[in-house]
């Protein structure tokens, strides 16, 4: 087996982690839309109906438009956050790892 250099390893394990990321962001993205087209027809349901029986959708296809777009919006945006304070994360690693070694980044001054 051959050596893997310390920023081919740190690279790896930083795609991985966000490839688990796109995929936690692909489910979260699903389960809100199904959770928000569960919501809406529980509040349609009629009062006056046989249990167990089937009701159908009276949605038009620009409300359930309307819905999936809500649900990216509010996906995305929880995305963004958690991959701010990712990159924050990191770049505080990544500074630290500099300052072990007695280097330092070029920061502007205010």
């Amino acid at each position: 087996m051959s050596y893997v250099p310390k920023n081919v390893r740190d690279t790896a394990r930083k795609n991985d982690l966000y490839a688990k990321l796109e995929r936690e962001q692909a489910q979260e993205t699903h389960h809100s839309v199904v959770a928000h087209w569960a919501e809406r027809d529980r509040r349609r349901e009629p009062v006056n109906t046989l249990r167990g029986a089937t009701m159908t959708l009276q949605a038009t296809a620009k409300e359930r438009e309307a819905g999936i777009k809500a649900g990216l919006a509010t996906v995305k945006a929880a995305r963004q956050a958690r991959l701010k304070e990712l990159y924050e994360r990191e770049a505080l690693m990544y500074e630290e790892e500099l300052n072990a070694r007695g280097l330092s980044l070029v920061k502007p001054r205010d």
